[in-house]
């Protein structure tokens, strides 16, 4: 699962050693640290650098759903690239995906 939020962009799978588990990795500094704090779960990120997502932390299932579902009741905005701007490089990440998917649409 690929979960684009305010908090940050995430890939979500599960984790292959524990069923119970969701293995959440990110590719930007501070997002699962901010996600977490978002929802009062303590951080717990491993850094793998080289790899093709650079932080990573597991969550219990029961947790990574209810951290999903809030992020849905919690939509306060019309357009979401307006609401993820940051001037960051991450902006033009965001954008790149937008118009790779526009592009592929049918």
């Amino acid at each position: 699962m690929w979960l684009f939020t305010k908090h940050g962009f995430f890939s979500a799978v599960e984790n292959f050693n524990d069923k119970d588990l969701i293995h959440v990795r990110a590719n930007f500094s501070g997002d699962l640290e901010r996600l977490c704090d978002a929802y009062g779960v303590t951080p717990n990120v491993k850094r793998v650098p080289g790899s093709d997502y650079t932080f990573r932390m597991d969550f219990p299932r029961p947790v990574w759903g209810e951290i999903v579902k809030q992020e849905a009741l919690g939509v306060d905005y019309y357009k979401f690239k307006p609401a993820v701007h940051d001037g960051t490089k991450r902006d033009d990440a965001y954008l790149k995906v937008f118009f790779t998917m526009y592009d592929a649409k049918d």
